[in-house]
């Protein structure tokens, strides 16, 4: 496993801390203070909303009692939408195990529970644990957007190649021949052209992502990805 999936000094894991109690995020800053974390503390789950909503955070430490909306309730909202839907999340709660919001947070999307008062290290090997899921997770979605890019451009490629290539030959061909062009090659180059404009359409109007064996490997299927089907000739 690379290093850097493990917080470090030099890459702390990014940790959003949710707790209406500021003497608990206050101990707890202190406690990780030199710790390979960076904190982010807040004392509501609207806070929590808003800035999961724009950063991309490692770790998510959720407290279950908090006032207006609840952390269980602040979950389901997070995994639904803004940049955090799958960052690793963990709930903090006084209330002994047993309870049904162990229930309801894992159902939620909750990774794991914490029961106060923790230990340190149990909460540092937390810590840790989601930091190197998130990482995993990332550079997994890396390798597969790298993977998409690959078939999309291998795709497009391999639609454009046969109409490009016969609309140069033919203008070539009209280039270098003494007589204009008939009526028959004008209507054979717009075809061509056509062709062409008609493959850029699909790839501005992709809405989904279908491939098709190419070669050794996969390139994205156009027509299907796009909603159009190909026309004879294609």
């Amino acid at each position: 496993m690379p290093q850097t999936y493990f917080p470090s000094t030099e890459y702390p894991g990014r940790i959003l801390v949710v707790d209406d109690q500021r003497d608990n995020l206050r101990i707890l800053a202190l406690e990780l203070k030199r710790s390979p974390f960076q904190l982010t503390c807040v004392e509501s789950a609207r806070e929590a909303l808003e800035l999961c909503a724009n950063t991309v955070f490692e770790g998510i430490l959720m407290d279950v009692s908090l006032p207006e909306m609840d952390g269980i309730e602040a979950c389901r909202r997070i995994r639904r939408e803004g940049l955090n839907t799958r960052t690793p999340l963990i709930f903090l709660s006084a209330m002994r195990v047993g309870g049904d919001w162990v229930t309801q947070g894992l159902e939620a999307g909750g990774l794991d529970y914490l029961t106060k008062p923790y230990a340190l290290p149990e909460l540092l090997a937390k810590l840790s644990v989601m930091v190197r899921l998130s990482r995993q997770n990332e550079a997994v979605m890396a390798h597969e957007r790298h993977t998409a890019l690959l078939e999309v451009a291998g795709g497009a490629a391999h639609e454009l190649a046969q109409p490009l290539a016969s609309a140069i030959l033919l203008a070539d061909q009209l280039a270098h021949q003494n007589a204009p062009a008939s009526a028959a090659q004008i209507e054979q180059l717009r075809t061509f052209l056509g062709q062409t404009a008609r493959i850029l359409r699909q790839i501005q109007n992709l809405r989904t992502y279908v491939t098709k064996p190419y070669a050794t490997g996969q390139i994205l299927d156009l027509a299907q990805s796009s909603g159009e089907r190909d026309e004879p000739g294609l």
